[in-house]
């Protein structure tokens, strides 16, 4: 078997695999660093999956049934009986779906159906990308969890933790929405980031315009049009705009290129955002030291970093304890 035959077996497994029910954040993880590991990784996978969420029958694979009817709790365990050979073909087969048939599955309401949705899920500290059927690209920060509808043309996502940017695909015809809770940002074609905090929604704009709207049932339509350099920060009980901030809108955006950046903020927001990518957490003992403004650009795998600076530029006390680190004046 060539090198390039292996690839696109093993993408065709992630591929059968990933249908599975009990898909974990771990499994995701482990795809991810596959498909890091070579370009040819990558075109392998998105063409075999890009046929294979074409395909409007699976019967080309040996399991003579409609896509709809696969059991997807154990489609991995099919997989492991089949053998080497069997799952060489698996890959061949899901090739020649490509651009061979069309698969449309219905959804409506405000959350997509079960059977028309991915899921896509970044551990803490973990960040990704991932390609959108219209050419959209969305980029996933840590700890977030999205979905996607995936039928016919649909363009939406519902964002339900965490912080993603989108680079959008223009197409006048046809708005791409991101659902935050409440909140729905409606774009054409534009470049922007979303961030979600429980109820708190914050939208910042890169190029092109977005609308944000609250969807909350039975209130008044409530909407604001933001455009390039502009944010937008959303509560329950409102809508503030901050106009022309560039500035900040690129240091939020730093954590696509892995920086943190600060200027002129709280101590502990700053520590709050180094908290987002880690499970042993920083915190600050006194009130009055979570008030200091600070200033600065740093890695975001180098909390450590950003604690000697503490302690070397003001005179705080760092802690080490097993879960946490304290600072102290």
């Amino acid at each position: 078997m060539t090198q390039a035959h292996e690839i696109e077996e093993t993408a065709a497994r992630w591929i059968v695999r990933r249908e599975n029910g009990d898909w974990s954040a771990e499994d995701e993880v482990e795809l991810a660093a596959w498909l890091d590991e070579g370009t040819a990784h990558k075109a392998a996978f998105w063409r075999l999956r890009h046929g294979w969420a074409a395909a409007d029958r699976v019967g080309a694979l040996g399991f003579h049934t409609t896509r709809p009817r696969i059991r997807r709790s154990r489609p991995w365990t099919i997989l492991r009986g089949i053998g080497p050979r069997a799952g060489g073909a698996i890959a061949a087969s899901l090739a020649l779906l490509v651009g061979v048939a069309t698969y449309t599955r219905q959804s409506s309401g405000d959350h997509p159906a079960a059977s028309s949705q991915v899921a896509v899920q970044t551990p803490v500290g973990v960040r990704r990308t991932i390609a959108m059927h219209d050419g959209s690209r969305i980029e996933l920060n840590t700890a977030t969890t999205v979905r996607t509808a995936s039928a016919g043309d649909a363009r939406e996502v519902w964002l339900d933790k965490g912080e993603a940017y989108f680079d959008i695909a223009h197409r006048p015809d046809h708005p791409f929405i991101v659902h935050a809770g409440p909140r729905t940002v409606t774009v054409l074609g534009t470049r922007f980031t979303v961030r979600r905090d429980g109820e708190q929604v914050t939208v910042a704009v890169l190029s092109g315009r977005v609308r944000v709207e609250d969807a909350t049932a039975g209130s008044a339509t409530r909407a604001a049009v933001i455009g390039q350099g502009d944010i937008a920060y959303a509560q329950p009980h409102g809508t503030l705009v901050a106009l022309a901030a560039p500035a900040r809108v690129s240091a939020m955006t730093g954590w696509r290129e892995g920086l943190l950046v600060f200027d002129n903020q709280r101590l502990a927001d700053a520590v709050a955002d180094f908290n987002r990518y880690t499970d042993r957490p920083i915190r600050i003992a006194d009130p009055k030291v979570a008030d200091m403004r600070i200033g600065g650009t740093f890695q975001i795998g180098n909390s450590a970093g950003f604690l000697d600076l503490l302690h070397s530029a003001y005179g705080l006390q760092i802690r080490s304890q097993a879960n946490e680190v304290v600072v102290e004046p």
